[in-house]
């Protein structure tokens, strides 16, 4: 029982504390280093006080400051130190050469000196143990922006001087041209080299050109701007900028006793494909002198709000004015109809089955009105086989009447890039004729090439018109435009401007620069 008793007895007496170890540590600082003996446990940062030597904000530690010291380490501090200075740099200028037919080729021509300009760059320099490291640019002010060299260097080709009526307008590198009376005698509406194409629209008279131009800044808000400008004979005049970006479509509206105006649609900006969100909305914008301040003042007037658009309808949509400027038709991926500008009031014609591209674009078909309250068109036919309505390859050639709500299928098949265009003279009602694209590979019209085709206002007498079948064909997209008097067909085909007798097929050729474009003729 004593022995249980002595087992169980409390212990009393205090532990023994086992001394400090004495570690060994090198540091390497300020061009010199020094051996240390210090007590273990220790920190890097602590064997650096220890030893009386002081740490900046932005020095540098080989070995992490709370991190526990070993007998043998070597710390090693690096000094870091940053200044800023101002210089200011040259811009070199750019330079850009336009071609122009209507000067002999190989003639060059300056119609803009390039200069210089200035720029302020702040730099901030890193010093490591007062050698340095590192220089970066921090901070850029433009403080006079470099003028682009433009150069015109002749182009002309020995095509055949061919007579017009009216004017035909046409983009070519990004600039804007117009040719009045004989294709060789051309007017330069535009030479900035940025026209993105999205509007090219001559004015009823022919007189003016509204078009956008493309805004580079990726930082910028906007994708494009919308400018009207006059055609002179005496060369590009001064283009007025107009309050509207990010443009979809635009177009003259003729009002009677009224100033200049136009309608156009909008979208925003956006980072993801392809680029815009389509707003889906409507507006009018007329301009006039103001008589008490003598400057230009715009009114805007919203027709249509903003929304969905419909199936797809990010894209966007499509609008066409008629011939009286009472109404503009409108085209979605999933239906076509009329809005009527004197009341605002929207009454769809025709509801279409969406084509689901699935991509980053969407399709709606074209529109143009003729005479007689008819507008013509390409709608999404049926399935040809088991596919889903969405899927279908059939596009065809219709005609609608907005006064009787007839319709009319009056090609098959013919692609979804039929674009077909009326021509501008009468008979019985309707238009004489009519000019389509037919799709070389109608199942496949997305990606097909096209071939000028002409047909009577009834769908009968269709033919070839351009260009023959041993030649390439017409990429996807282009858009036939009538003369005025209705005699000749103007096309681009491998990015030059051709005029096609619509009643002898005789093509010839206009530009030859491979850089036509967008097209207009009024």
């Amino acid at each position: 029982m004593l022995g249980l008793a002595a087992g169980c007895a409390p212990v009393t007496s205090a532990p023994t504390a086992e001394p400090l170890a004495e570690i060994v540590v090198s540091i390497s600082a300020d061009g010199q280093t020094q051996r240390f003996q210090v007590t273990a446990p220790v920190t890097a940062r602590e064997a650096l006080a220890l030893a009386g030597i002081a740490v900046g904000e932005t020095d540098r530690l080989s070995i992490p400051p709370f991190a526990l010291l070993n007998d043998g380490d070597h710390l090693v501090l690096t000094r870091i130190s940053e200044t800023t200075s101002i210089e200011q740099v040259t811009i070199p200028y750019t330079s850009r050469t336009v071609r122009n037919e209507t000067l002999p080729a190989g003639e060059r021509r300056l119609v803009q000196a390039g200069a210089n300009g200035l720029e302020e760059l702040t730099y901030r320099t890193v010093f490591e143990n007062g050698v340095q490291t590192g220089r970066s640019v921090i901070r850029r002010v433009v403080l006079t922006p470099a003028v682009e060299e433009i150069v015109m260097v002749g182009a002309q080709n020995a095509f055949t001087t061919i007579p017009i009526s009216g004017t035909l307008a046409f983009m070519s590198g990004g600039s804007a041209w117009a040719a009045r009376g004989l294709t060789n005698q051309r007017l330069l509406i535009a030479d900035d080299g940025d026209l993105d194409g999205r509007v090219f629209s001559l004015s009823p008279d022919g007189q003016f050109l509204l078009y956008t131009r493309a805004v580079t800044d990726t930082a910028a808000e906007q994708f494009n701007a919308l400018y009207v400008a006059e055609i002179s004979a005496a060369g590009p005049r001064e283009a007025i900028a107009l309050p509207a970006a990010n443009v979809l479509w635009a177009d003259w509206v003729d009002l009677p006793d009224s100033p200049p105006t136009i309608a156009y649609t909008s979208a925003f900006k956006t980072e993801r494909a392809p680029g815009w969100q389509a707003n889906n909305d409507l507006w009018l914008l007329s301009w006039a002198i103001d008589e008490q301040t003598e400057e230009l003042g715009f009114n805007p007037v919203l027709v249509l709000d903003t929304s969905s658009g419909g199936l797809y309808g990010w894209w966007g949509t499509g609008y066409a004015v008629s011939p009286d400027n009472t109404q503009i038709a409108y085209a979605r991926t999933d239906g076509i109809g009329l809005v009527d500008l004197a009341t605002n009031g929207v009454t769809p014609l025709l509801g279409l089955t969406a084509y689901n591209a699935r991509s980053d674009w969407a399709w709606y078909p074209s529109l143009r009105w003729a005479p007689g309250g008819w507008l013509y068109t390409v709608t999404h036919g049926a399935p040809l086989g088991l596919e889903l309505p969405e899927d279908s390859p059939v596009f065809d050639v219709t005609a609608l009447n907005v006064l009787t709500t007839a319709r009319v299928d009056l090609v098959n098949r013919a692609g979804m890039f039929a674009n077909p265009a009326p021509s501008p003279i009468e008979s019985f009602g309707a238009p004489e004729s009519i000019a389509y694209l037919q799709a070389i590979e109608p199942d496949n019209s997305p990606f097909s090439h096209y071939r000028l085709h002409l047909m009577d206002a009834d769908g009968s007498n269709a033919h070839l018109l351009f260009p023959p079948e041993d030649e390439a064909g017409l990429s996807p997209g282009a858009f036939p435009e009538w003369s005025p008097d209705g005699r000749l067909v103007a096309i681009v085909a491998g990015g030059n401007l051709w005029l096609i007798d619509a009643r002898t097929g005789i093509a010839q050729q206009v530009t030859g620069d491979g850089l036509t474009g967008k097209l207009d003729w009024r």
